[in-house]
C-alpha cells in the first residue's frame, strides 16, 4: 500500500514539486499492480486534509477558507483513515490491485 494524497490531482502552487512526487507514486502504483500480479496486491490510499503533527503550521483561516467547498467543510482525524488502510492491507481487499481509493472528506 502506496500513501499518497490529493494534491497529486488538485495541486496548488505551494505544493507543486509534493504534488508531482504523488502524481508518480499513482502511476507507479498502476504500473507496478500489472508488473507484480497476480500475486502482489498494489494500492494507493490518497488521504486529503488530516489533523496530524503538520497541521499545526496551518493557518487556521485558510484552513478554513480551503475546506469550505469539500462535502464535509473539515479536515479529517487520524482514527478516519484506519478503516481505509486496514481494508487495503487485508484479504477484504483481495480483489482490488491498481486502485487509488480516496479519504479525502469529498474534495470537489
Amino acid at each position: 500500500m502506496n500513501i499518497s494524497s490529493t494534491g497529486s490531482i488538485r495541486p496548488r502552487p505551494a505544493i507543486v514539486p509534493y504534488a508531482a512526487a504523488k502524481a508518480g507514486l499513482n502511476a507507479l502504483t498502476e504500473g507496478l499492480a500489472q508488473a507484480l500480479g497476480p500475486h502482489v496486491r498494489v494500492n494507493t490510499l490518497m488521504a486529503g486534509p488530516f489533523y496530524t503533527d503538520a497541521h499545526q503550521d496551518w493557518d487556521p483561516e485558510s484552513l478554513a477558507e480551503g475546506l469550505r467547498p469539500h462535502a464535509l467543510q473539515r479536515a479529517g482525524k487520524a482514527s478516519e483513515i484506519t478503516g481505509a488502510a486496514l481494508f487495503l492491507i487485508s484479504d477484504a481487499s483481495s480483489y482490488t490491485s491498481s486502485a487509488t481509493l480516496r479519504v479525502d472528506g469529498g474534495i470537489p
